[in-house]
């Protein structure tokens, strides 16, 4: 394994064999537009409430793509804890924060999904949270930062408009629901947090609104996307990144 400060790298041994610690988060990236034979298969993985939940989205794409993230998150999770996917017990905390009944203190875990992409998160005794987003045209990204974002980054998300880089907004905004998520938070708590900076950063609300502090990094992403990790504390961790892909 190797230092992720710059960019994700393989997991060198299977994750089934090794226990997480605090100290090392696992980014795994999930392509879901998948053939239907492996979301067939995932969805059989998938419990009650997940497969209700599905059959209420109202397009086929999205059923498919969450049965796809759904599916491959249990199958993950699973090789971590040494249980068949489909005996994965989930709980959801206040705001919808999920995590493995039973589990909760010994692994911890978040899932975001956006487009045709899903990022799975998964560390050991730490609070995480991650967020992946696809860039959508005609979003008033200038707007919308004028409202709720932090002096500083209003400026940052007008010159990357000027110049036609949406990921300034982007990258801003992952940084924030990341850190939301890793807290068991409500979005709009979050919003204000001040998160410019370099691609590795601690975060803590001086406002007190959303109590805690975070370390957040970017998480490389293809072209259109952007992506931030956060963990709880101010404890430095390793990132390393995998690809997940149906029978591996």
């Amino acid at each position: 394994m190797h230092d992720g400060r710059a960019t994700g790298t393989g997991l060198s041994v299977p994750v089934s064999m090794r226990a997480l610690s605090p100290a090392e988060v696992h980014i795994w990236t999930i392509a879901l537009d998948m053939p239907g034979g492996a979301v067939a298969a995932l969805a059989a993985a998938l419990a009650a409430e997940e497969r209700s939940h599905c059959a209420a989205l109202p397009e086929a794409e999205q059923r498919r793509r969450f049965v796809a993230a759904r599916g491959a998150s249990r199958v993950i999770l699973g090789r971590y804890l040494g249980m068949p996917p489909e005996q994965l017990s989930w709980r959801t905390g206040r705001w919808g924060k999920p995590m493995i009944a039973d589990c909760a203190d010994s692994l911890c875990f978040s899932l975001s999904h956006s487009g045709s992409i899903a990022l799975l998160a998964v560390t050991g005794g730490r609070e995480v949270g991650v967020d992946v987003e696809r860039w959508r045209p005609g979003f008033a990204a200038v707007a919308f930062a004028d409202r709720y974002f932090p002096p500083q980054e209003r400026a940052l998300v007008r010159i990357a408009e000027r110049h036609g880089e949406p990921g300034g907004f982007l990258r801003l905004w992952t940084r924030k629901e990341a850190c939301v998520k890793a807290a068991g938070a409500r979005l709009g708590q979050g919003l204000k947090l001040p998160v410019a900076g370099g691609e590795v950063l601690s975060v803590c609300d001086p406002s007190g609104r959303l109590p805690g502090s975070w370390l957040v990094r970017d998480v490389p992403v293809p072209d259109g996307y952007a992506a931030s990790v956060a963990a709880a504390g101010s404890a430095s961790y390793r990132l390393y990144s995998q690809h997940w892909r149906p029978n591996a």
